[in-house]
């Protein structure tokens, strides 16, 4: 019979609630910008209380995450808060943050995913390795598993015991409830992870919109009225700096990415102006534009392939 099981969080917050101004705790190495305009809520979900709006290329600390991280708590104009992940980008060791945060909102959760030990399990503090030794888990343990490193085959598993986040072998654990999948990936935390899963994502974005404008300004040359209506979305950069200058092997791929988003935005603008009546739509401004669509599809084409080799590579996964 499947387990459902409710990890109930009873705390006691002498504070109050998250809206209430709290002293900083000490800083984290975690930090992380949002990519738009966010909510800030009081508790990991839609169903709490908004309590901020944080403006878009804010960076801030972050003091801690749910067991997926599919929330990020954060500290904001003095208060803490939590904000959605897929709309942040991050640097430092995120799945190091505590699970559930810190000081929170009273609430009560399903453990993303539970697994029970196979056998008197070794745990480690960070690495699977005889140096990071901290114990044995006995045999017939339930577990929450908070994290992960690597899906198939022989890979690691975070799961919290005894109140600390440790290490176990995935060969050692048998889930018996939820989805490992759903929890992070510390493969995709590191540059190099990261690095691949951004540029695949900056991939998939500048694609959707090279299609609409390509479409608009070959309607364009085929003498086709057209009526202005919103534009294309600009594409936004999501790789990092930081993240290239460690793993320069990705920096082709990066250039050839930069080039397809500064073509693609270039035919977004001229749009624009033309809908706007700030410049005439002439032929040689139409041919310009599609002269900027075909550097966008070789660049795209460009990136793909430079990505495709290293993303079959992982060093986080010993590959």
């Amino acid at each position: 019979m499947k387990r459902y099981v409710l990890t109930v969080l009873l705390v006691a917050w002498a504070w109050g609630f998250a809206s209430a101004q709290e002293a900083a705790p000490p800083p984290t190495n975690v930090y992380v910008t949002t990519q738009d305009i966010v909510s800030l809520r009081a508790g990991p979900g839609r169903g709490f209380e908004r309590i901020a709006i944080v403006p878009q290329v804010t960076t801030l600390p972050a003091y801690g995450r749910t067991s997926d991280t599919r929330w990020v708590q954060v500290m904001y104009e003095g208060q803490y808060g939590w904000i959605l992940g897929q709309y942040l980008i991050w640097s430092g060791d995120m799945i190091a943050l505590p699970v559930d945060g810190v000081s929170p909102t009273p609430f009560i959760r399903r453990a993303a995913a539970l697994g029970v030990t196979t056998r008197e399990t070794p745990y480690y503090l960070t690495g699977v390795t005889p140096e990071d030794l901290l114990g044995y888990i006995p045999i017939g343990t339930e577990v929450e598993l908070t994290g992960r490193i690597g899906e198939v085959g022989f890979f690691r598993f975070q799961v919290r015991y005894n109140g600390q986040l440790v290490w176990v072998g995935s060969w050692d654990i048998r889930i018996i409830d939820g989805d490992y999948r759903r929890l992070l990936d510390l493969a995709n935390s590191g540059p190099y992870g990261r690095l691949i899963q951004r540029i695949q994502r900056n991939l998939a974005l500048a694609l959707g919109s090279y299609q609409q404008t390509a479409g608009i300004w070959e309607r364009l040359s085929r003498g086709e009225r057209i009526t202005c209506q919103t534009p294309p979305p600009r594409v936004i950069r999501l790789v990092m700096d930081t993240d290239v200058n460690s793993a320069p092997q990705f920096l082709p791929a990066v250039r050839a990415l930069d080039s397809a988003i500064e073509s693609i935005n270039t035919t977004i603008s001229a749009y624009e102006d033309a809908c706007a009546n700030l410049i005439p739509l002439t032929r040689d401004l139409v041919n310009a534009q599609l002269s900027e669509i075909d550097n966008a599809e070789r660049s795209l084409l460009l990136a793909g392939s430079l990505l495709e080799p290293l993303r079959r590579r992982n060093p986080s996964l010993g590959q």
